[in-house]
C-alpha cells in the first residue's frame, strides 16, 4: 500500500525514493525494458506487414479488397501475438528485479534465473513472481 502521506505527489515520490534508495535503483529494469520493447516494436511492425500480405494472399485479389478492414485486423492481431511473446520475458525480469529484492543484478544473471525456474515455456513461474 502506498501511503499518502508520504507520497503527496509524483515528483515528491521521485525525491524520496532517489533520496531513500539511490539513482542505481532508481534505474534498475531499464536494459529488460529497453530490449523487450526494441523487440516488441521490430516484431509488431515487421509481423504485421507479413501477415497483412499473408492473409491477402489467402484471400486472392477480390477479396483482399472487399475485406481489407478485416485482413488489416487479423494482420494486427497475428502480429501483436507474436510481440507480446517477444516482449514477455523481459518484462517478467524488470518486474522481479524491480519487487524482490535480491532476484538479481541485472538482465545478465537476471534472465538465466528466469529461463531456469519455468522460462520461456513454463511462463517462468509466473504464480511465484506474484508473491
Amino acid at each position: 500500500m502506498i501511503d499518502p502521506v508520504k507520497y503527496k505527489s509524483i515528483s515528491s515520490g521521485f525525491g524520496i525514493f532517489l533520496k531513500e534508495q539511490g539513482a542505481r535503483n532508481f534505474f534498475r529494469g531499464w536494459v529488460p525494458t529497453l530490449l523487450g520493447c526494441s523487440a516488441q516494436g521490430a516484431c509488431k511492425f515487421g509481423f504485421y506487414e507479413f501477415f497483412k500480405k499473408y492473409y491477402a494472399d489467402i484471400a486472392g485479389p477480390e477479396y483482399a479488397a472487399k475485406y481489407k478492414t478485416l485482413i488489416y485486423l487479423a494482420g494486427s492481431v497475428s502480429a501483436e501475438l507474436i510481440a507480446d511473446i517477444a516482449l514477455f520475458p523481459m518484462e517478467v525480469v524488470k518486474v522481479r528485479l524491480q519487487t524482490q529484492p535480491g532476484f538479481a543484478r541485472g538482465l545478465s544473471d537476471g534472465l538465466p534465473k528466469f529461463i531456469k525456474s519455468g522460462g520461456i515455456g513454463g511462463c517462468g513461474g509466473v504464480e511465484k513472481a506474484r508473491g
